[in-house]
């Protein structure tokens, strides 16, 4: 992009100010739209921090009170009773481990929300969740220092509350709270056993929600929520067997199986109106970009068109093809150029005054914001390009006499 290209674009500026505004418009327009589509795309990418194949959920029930099968137990007897119950559904030869939680397994919507702190560092949206050892080997949880599942509910077992690495985002190196404590709301210190990936609540969650994880243990009275996984191999009708087995193995005490859910079905419900939501969001944006693309298509090509006198004097003058290209298409790239360090400086005020809700909990990063200026930039030169590629090379067709006779 030579500086006479770029002086004559300069003093033709009363003839291409509106084109300038319109590219402003559009870029600020184009980039949010781009940004909105890397979010999502980002969300949905990062790793989930846990696995569900071959897992499933069993609902347990309880016999109503008021039902001539009902036995009274007391605090004890109901602890014993869980603890029957998940012991022989460990024994199946197709189960591999088994765990009680309580809002702790992956696409759940019930969220238990807790803050806790070390000395003025408080964390933020963070997720409380409530499990027993073998919650990480059923979905096979690893720690961020490398260690297996086997290891974390060993080291879960003895030591303490499990945290996600970002629990206090870049204030604290998690890593350096293992054997520390962490603190809650009410100051009760917390013993941390070690540090896991952050763990999402689905493939659709924000990194801000979900992903900030204590992992802490309870009294299994408390804990309602009953998960296997199975051996790889053990697939084949595992509900329908499982179901068969129900009443004449899994009835203790007044519990009983109520049904069973594998993961993969919980992953499509708890995914369906989100998958929806991002299909209406992202045909609105695509929707919105081919509006624009078209619009500078035609601006492009209308201004072309006005300009073909003007092809015909150059080819008249000896220029090339590749000059008149050089020459218009350069024209419409500088005018892109000029613009775009304004239209950033809008979009800078836009994540400033947070306009935008995905740059919450200091999701927002420099290396991201130019990373969508740079595809903005990008798509609209290509647009640019097209715009007055095709409507040129039907001028430069034109014999230079009919042209300027037209004229």
């Amino acid at each position: 992009m030579n500086r006479k290209l770029i002086s004559q674009t300069l003093n033709e500026w009363r003839a291409n100010l509106w084109l300038a505004v319109e590219l402003l418009i559009v870029s600020v327009i184009v980039w949010y739209a781009i940004d909105f589509c890397y979010v999502k795309i980002l969300d949905y990418s990062s790793p989930l921090g846990f696995e569900i194949d071959h897992t499933y959920k069993i609902k347990v029930d309880e016999i109503s009170e008021n039902s001539p099968e009902y036995v009274d137990r007391d605090s004890e007897g109901y602890i014993a009773d869980k603890l029957e119950l998940i012991d022989r559904i460990r024994h199946r030869p197709d189960v591999e481990c088994a765990s009680w939680s309580n809002f702790a397994h992956p696409y759940n919507y019930n969220v238990s929300c807790h803050q806790y702190h070390v000395d003025t560092i408080k964390t933020q949206g963070n997720v409380r969740r409530k499990a027993d050892p073998d919650f990480f080997k059923v979905f096979r949880i690893r720690g961020i220092n490398g260690e297996t599942s086997d290891e974390l509910a060993a080291m879960f077992r003895e030591r303490g509350v499990v945290i996600s690495s970002n629990l206090f985002d870049d204030a604290i190196d998690a890593r350096t709270l293992i054997g520390d404590s962490i603190y809650s709301h009410s100051d009760r210190a917390i013993a941390v056993g070690a540090v896991i990936s952050p763990m999402k609540m689905s493939e659709y969650s924000l990194r801000i929600y979900g992903c900030k994880t204590v992992i802490e243990s309870d009294k299994i009275e408390r804990m309602n929520d009953l998960c296997v996984r199975i051996h790889a191999n053990m697939d084949n009708d595992f509900i329908g067997k499982f179901m068969a087995d129900a009443d004449r193995h899994y009835r203790v005490g007044n519990l009983y199986i109520g049904s069973v859910t594998s993961f993969d079905s919980l992953r499509d419900f708890f995914n369906s109106e989100s998958e929806r939501e991002v299909i209406l969001m992202v045909t609105a944006v695509v929707f919105l970009l081919v509006n624009i693309f078209l619009g500078l298509f035609g601006t492009f090509w209308f201004r072309t068109q006005q300009r073909v006198s003007e092809i015909a004097i150059r080819k008249v003058n000896g220029a090339t093809y590749s000059d008149i290209f050089r020459r218009f298409i350069g024209e419409g790239i500088v005018i892109l150029s000029i613009v775009t360090p304004i239209a950033l400086g809008m979009d800078a005020a836009l994540v400033s005054h947070e306009l935008n809700e995905m740059y919450e909990d200091n999701f927002f990063s420099w290396g991201r914001f130019l990373i969508c200026a740079a595809i903005t930039y990008l798509l609209l030169a290509v647009m640019i390009v097209l715009g007055i590629m095709v409507p040129a090379l039907r001028a430069m067709r034109l014999q230079p006499a009919i042209a300027l006779h037209d004229e």
